[in-house]
């Protein structure tokens, strides 16, 4: 049953018992979002990388960020 689902454009939601299917155009049209999406991110990561550097703001990791936080509420004691 699943082998004719698949012959026609659809895969099943189960292959023990396949009732219902989804197209594979749409898992194709929802993987290729799913890589834009992907690229949007890391683009907006980028830009804002560069536009706080660029104004002089250095980037930390989230090791050293830690660090920075725990002198701050160190000395707030």
């Amino acid at each position: 049953m699943a082998q004719v689902l698949v012959h026609h454009g659809l895969f099943p939601i189960t292959l023990s018992q396949p009732r219902m299917a989804v197209s594979v155009e749409l898992l194709t049209s929802y993987y290729t979002l799913f890589e834009q999406s992907c690229d949007v991110v890391n683009t907006l990561a980028s830009t804002l990388h560069t536009y706080y550097v660029h104004r002089g703001y250095q980037m930390v990791n989230k090791n050293i960020s830690g660090y920075i936080w725990s002198i701050f509420s160190s000395s707030n004691n």
